[in-house]
């Protein structure tokens, strides 16, 4: 079974509601890095197809994504549908800070999925994959100067380490929690020096799945994760 996020993105749906299911797959997907600004999504008849949709249901999912500017259709020759350019809006705050509460839902929440993605790519994750995961903390490291591409950095290297349990569940559930996180993070983008602090908590997990270690990496995993809630709860002073 393929396993990678940018798969999982272009799966069949299996649930009724499919408009709504494509606007947040996609969404999702451009939220957390898996998709990147400028790039091209497949045809609309092969995309359609891919997610075993209509392709009404599709091209109504694509106009709600162009007017929410997440997407832009092009004509002509290389033409097509690409995430937009200036995804980057999608990277400003929206809504309302979620409750200390609601807070600390998502962070529990967090703990079980990223944290036995985490465990199980120490189990399974092979010497080619385990290099991956070491450059995707590289590129974190390399992007602290801004909030936006660290926050598409480290949203990048915590799906890579869910792509590497190999397992596509939570992979599309780690995809889901990084958008959301990331709605969180872009009221408290923090100073760079946060942003270096955070990215430091990538260095146990990577250790701990160099040594196939599941329950070091577990932990070191939970940890980091707890280590950001501390972070958002700090710097806003406890929240409203």
């Amino acid at each position: 079974m393929d396993t990678t996020a940018r798969t999982a993105v272009f799966a069949p749906l299996q649930v009724e509601g499919a408009v709504e299911a494509i606007v947040r797959r996609i969404g999702e997907a451009i939220g957390s890095g898996v998709l990147e600004p400028g790039e091209r999504l497949p045809s609309e008849g092969e995309l359609a197809a891919r997610l075993a949709v209509a392709p009404m249901t599709l091209r109504q999912a694509l106009a709600i994504l162009r007017e929410a500017g997440f997407v832009e259709t092009r004509r002509g020759r290389g033409g097509g549908s690409f995430v937009a350019l200036d995804a980057r809006h999608a990277l400003e705050p929206s809504g309302t800070l979620p409750t200390t509460e609601q807070l600390r839902e998502l962070t529990d929440w967090r703990c079980a999925i990223s944290g036995e993605a985490a465990a199980l790519a120490a189990e399974r994750a092979g010497g080619v994959v385990r290099a991956g995961l070491r450059r995707a903390a590289s590129a974190v490291d390399a992007a602290t100067d801004t909030f936006t591409g660290f926050r598409l950095a480290d949203a990048r290297f915590h799906v890579a380490v869910a792509e590497a349990s190999g397992n596509a569940r939570l992979v599309r559930a780690e995809t889901a929690i990084q958008a959301e996180i990331g709605e969180v993070l872009r009221f408290v983008p923090g100073p760079e020096l946060a942003r270096r602090t955070s990215g430091a908590g990538h260095a146990p997990v990577l250790d701990a799945v160099d040594a196939s270690d599941a329950a070091a990496a577990r932990a070191a995993m939970e940890r980091h994760v707890e280590a950001t809630y501390d972070w958002i709860v700090g710097l806003r002073l406890g929240l409203s």
